[in-house]
């Protein structure tokens, strides 16, 4: 079920959420904060639910099939979000991911309607899943800002 054009979003998509990932958990590392405890434990349950989805992403590119990049570099080489390279201040970690989260269920949903166009409802299914989480993220992260 060789299916070249899904496999080469799905590589995007799983190269980006690779970047979201490690993104969260340096952030979770790293936050300080008045509100540390609770922006520790916002980061870590959404960095849970990132890890996740890329395992269910690598599994999918295996199902129909591709393969997953080998390595960090290769993952990275396919990744149109980028990385954070400084240890920002607790508001900007928050606005960062909020942008990221927010892109990523863009792309989501992108990937999610090229995969029905491309007759891999399967795929559809799943993406419409991690864009809800997603986009659930976004909300919580934005509601944060408020304050």
């Amino acid at each position: 079920m060789l299916k070249p054009e899904v496999i080469k979003a799905l590589e995007s998509l799983l190269a980006d959420t690779a970047v979201v990932y490690y993104k969260t958990h340096g952030f979770h590392w790293n936050v300080e904060s008045a509100d540390f405890y609770g922006l520790h434990i916002m980061f870590e349950k959404f960095y849970n639910e990132i890890w996740e989805s890329l395992d269910e992403l690598a599994e999918r590119l295996r199902a129909i099939g591709g393969k997953a990049p080998p390595s960090l570099r290769a993952l990275l080489e396919r990744a149109t979000l980028s990385e954070t390279e400084t240890t920002p201040t607790d508001a900007s970690m928050i606005e960062i991911l909020k942008n990221d989260y927010q892109a990523l269920a863009q792309k989501t949903r992108e990937v999610a309607a090229f995969a029905k166009s491309q007759g891999d409802e399967v795929t559809e299914n799943m993406l419409i899943d991690k864009a809800t989480s997603l986009e659930k993220a976004t909300w919580m992260l934005r509601s944060t800002l408020r304050y």
